[in-house]
């Protein structure tokens, strides 16, 4: 007993020691786990906070004095928010909402006059969407009047805040743009770009940074860059090799509905397809950009005109920006992605003459209502333009559609490829998703080995700023990969120009001893028409085939396209490109060559000369004898 006596202080001391050390530990664990919050908050500060958001801005109307500017703020919790005495301020002038609960998930208006933003509204889309509160006149009594204090609050096209606050004046969300100098902890980075005239900016994402923002035309739904993995069967082609005979085969085949999207339409042997496909009982639509460079020729005004006479339904986009895409959707099932217009040079009947141009067909349900969703909404904001008096001036100028196939010096090489496999395809649209760093952008950035790029039109600069696109691939090149660069050169009149990105590229190779290598095209070697190709090959297995050329302005339009990843349709890319790279002489050859020449011809002309001299001076002498 006396042990035991003397043993149970003991007892009780190590119990309360191990207590005191499991209460330390767990304190410390806790301490730890706090810090670890509060260390990954800190990185992950520029996710939004769990609130009502800004999603879309339009501070750039198309109308004058700009009575339809709006805000859109969006409600992405699970429960409604009561935004009494809330307010929208641009730091000079602010609106206050009224009694309003935003519900679950929806999305509400704010614009200085409703009457001017619901006629827009309807006159782009035909839609009849209503805005839920006005701050300017009350144009509208059934339509909430927001309260203003101090200045008008007015969305400035240089640049702005647009900062949502709570009734407490607490900053909720912030976007900027332009020349804001905005310095707040609610946003992070630089400002979204200049407003542009008819376009949007949209939110995408849920961070304040620009990255999550893109500028959509007025009115354009936007287009999620989804990702579609599948095993069927695609149709590899090029121009001018075989582009005319898939299109046909693939043309002549359809047989409920035909959805053709283009830049430019005036083959004659094209619209024929077109016809005998309406004649079969077909549904067409076709959509055509209203304002090409040069105008509407013509030969697209007569082949419009054939193809309403038999049925068809042909509208023009009408925008601030220009429809340059170049795709088809045939029988709901069916899609053909192309760089090449419906021309004699980017489809050419006779195939030793035309571009270079790059297509593909995919024959998958799943991407074919894909893109056929985006023709729908890009077709019916456009104009069905009277077509009466193009035809009355066509007959005064006795205008006669030309049959006459050019023909030129081209050697056909490549017949389509058409396999059945495992695909790995996502859309390209811009003005949507071409900057994402789901497309192209992400596509460079991941490069491990290669990249080969042929381009029909770039530019070293961006307005103030250098081609993200050119920067990309010189990033790609100071990691390891191998960067070739093809680029036309029909077109080199003026600055910041093919010409000065191969200057560019080969300038950078030579300084930091990458493994670049840029080149203008030898045409006359190719016997091409022209180089318009927009598509490149990323290490053997992502083909990237688009309308989208690589300068400033055309990240704005509405741009189609594929990333394809298969190994069978990249290596088909692949020999193409080399093709082409291996008959163009890179510069320094050229110029060598030109030296060469040169001396060779000064020689020449030396050496005559002394022959010359000596026959002379025998004849003479010979002269004298006599």
């Amino acid at each position: 007993m006396f042990k035991s006596h003397n043993l149970q202080p003991k007892m009780r001391g190590k119990k309360a020691f191990k207590c005191f050390m499991v209460i330390f530990i767990l304190a410390f664990l806790l301490t730890l786990t706090h810090e670890a919050f509060a260390y990954s908050y800190s990185f992950s500060n520029t996710v939004a906070p769990p609130a009502l958001i800004i999603t879309e801005i339009y501070p750039n109307t198309n109308t004058k004095n700009e009575p339809d500017e709006y805000v859109a703020i969006s409600n992405p919790l699970s429960h409604s928010v009561n935004i009494e005495g809330w307010s929208i301020t641009d730091n000079e002038g602010k609106i206050i909402f009224p009694p309003f609960e935003v519900a679950s998930g929806e999305t509400i208006y704010i614009t200085r006059n409703a009457l001017a933003f619901t006629e827009q509204i309807s006159n782009v889309t035909a839609k009849d969407i209503f805005p839920d509160f006005e701050y300017g006149l009350d144009s509208d009594s059934n339509v909430k009047q927001m309260q203003t204090e101090g200045k008008a609050f007015v969305l400035c096209n240089r640049g702005d805040e647009v900062i949502l606050q709570d009734k407490n004046g607490k900053e909720v969300d912030v976007v900027i743009y332009g020349d804001s100098s905005y310095k707040g902890e609610d946003w992070r980075g630089e400002p979204l770009r200049n407003a542009r005239e008819g376009m949007i900016f949209k939110r995408v994402q849920d961070t304040n940074q620009c990255e999550s923002w893109i500028l959509l035309l007025f009115g354009a739904s936007y287009h999620v860059p989804e990702k579609f993995s599948f095993c069927g069967d695609a149709t590899a082609f090029v121009s001018p090799d075989c582009s005319f005979s898939v299109l046909q085969r693939e043309i002549d085949n359809a047989s409920s509905s035909l959805y053709v999207n283009l830049y430019q339409f005036e083959n004659p042997y094209l619209m024929d397809l077109i016809l005998d496909a309406l004649n079969r009982g077909v549904n067409v639509y076709v959509l055509l950009e209203g304002s090409p460079v040069g105008g509407i020729k013509d030969e697209e005004r007569y082949i419009v005109e054939k193809i309403k006479i038999r049925g068809g339904t042909v509208r023009f986009s009408d925008e601030p920006f220009i429809n340059h895409a170049k795709y088809a959707v045939i029988d709901n099932e069916t899609t053909i992605i192309m760089t090449e217009n419906w021309k004699y040079t980017g489809i050419p009947c006779n195939n030793s003459f035309g571009n270079r141009g790059w297509g593909v067909v995919i024959r998958n349900a799943e991407v074919a209502n894909y893109f056929k969703a985006v023709f729908i909404d890009d077709f019916y904001r456009g104009k069905d333009f009277s077509t009466e008096i193009w035809m009355e001036d066509l007959e005064t100028k006795r205008f006669f559609m030309s049959r006459e196939i050019p023909k030129s010096s081209y050697v056909p090489v490549f017949e389509p490829l058409t396999i059945n496999n495992d695909f790995t395809l996502i859309p390209v649209l811009a003005p949507d998703s071409a900057m994402s760093n789901e497309t192209i952008l992400g596509t460079l950035d991941n490069a491990k080995e290669n990249v080969y790029v042929q381009q029909f039109s770039t530019g070293r600069f961006w307005g103030e700023g250098d081609n993200t696109f050119i920067v990309a691939l010189i990033e790609a090149a100071e990691r390891g990969c191998e960067v070739k660069v093809l680029l036309d050169s029909k077109y080199l009149e003026g600055e910041n120009n093919n010409d000065e990105v191969v200057l560019w590229l080969n300038e950078e190779a030579r300084e930091e001893n990458l493994s670049l290598e840029a080149k203008l095209a030898d045409l006359d070697s190719l016997g091409l028409a022209k180089i318009h190709n927009k598509g490149l090959i990323v290490d053997g297995k992502e083909v990237i085939i688009t309308s989208l050329n690589w300068n400033a302005n055309s990240i704005y339009n509405r741009e189609a396209g594929v990333i394809v990843e298969n190994d069978e349709i990249a290596s088909f890319y692949e020999d193409i490109f080399f093709h082409d790279w291996n008959m163009t002489i890179n510069e320094r050859e050229q110029k060598e060559n030109k030296e060469g020449t040169a001396l060779i011809k000064i020689a020449w002309v030396a050496l005559t000369l002394v022959i010359s001299f000596v026959i002379f001076s025998v004849v003479k002498w010979y002269g004298d004898k006599i």
